[in-house]
């Protein structure tokens, strides 16, 4: 009886693969967490020039981006963008202030602050770290606490 040789993919696949499944998973996400609903109304074609910190942590629908978001605004509004790396499905967003409602400060692990908001007409929950967000408070809604 002879043993069955090993199945083996060829190693050139892996090339093909990595990069389908990286675009396949970035769409994913932004579909899932509200991404791709807020670029429908929200989408920054054009423009820029907002004063922003970069490598920002936070969540957009439940879906976390850990220290890969731009965050900043002007009176234009709030600007949001993932790293160009990660950008596949994720179009930058410019939302008017008036479209950012029901700020709600938590706080965890003693020291640390979240701002949660609803945005837009679907209501997607935004959750960034209040220490990015305090430099936009002349713009945001008053802060509820929870």
């Amino acid at each position: 009886m002879h043993p069955q040789p090993a199945f083996h993919l060829p190693p050139w696949l892996f090339f093909f693969m990595f990069p389908g499944m990286f675009v396949l998973v970035s769409y994913v996400l932004a579909a899932m967490g509200g991404w791709r609903r807020l670029a429908r109304d929200y989408r920054l074609d054009k423009g820029g020039g907002f004063p922003c910190s970069s490598f920002v942590s936070g969540e957009v629908g439940g879906v976390s981006y850990g220290n890969c978001l731009t965050l900043g605004g002007d009176a234009r509004g709030l600007y949001l963008a993932v790293f160009f790396l990660f950008r596949l499905g994720h179009p930058p967003l410019c939302i008017p202030w008036a479209d950012v409602h029901d700020r709600v400060r938590e706080r965890r692990l003693f020291l640390f602050s979240w701002d949660t908001f609803s945005v837009g007409p679907d209501r997607v929950k935004l959750r960034i770290p209040s220490t990015a967000t305090a430099p936009l408070d002349g713009y945001l809604p008053a802060v509820l606490q929870a």
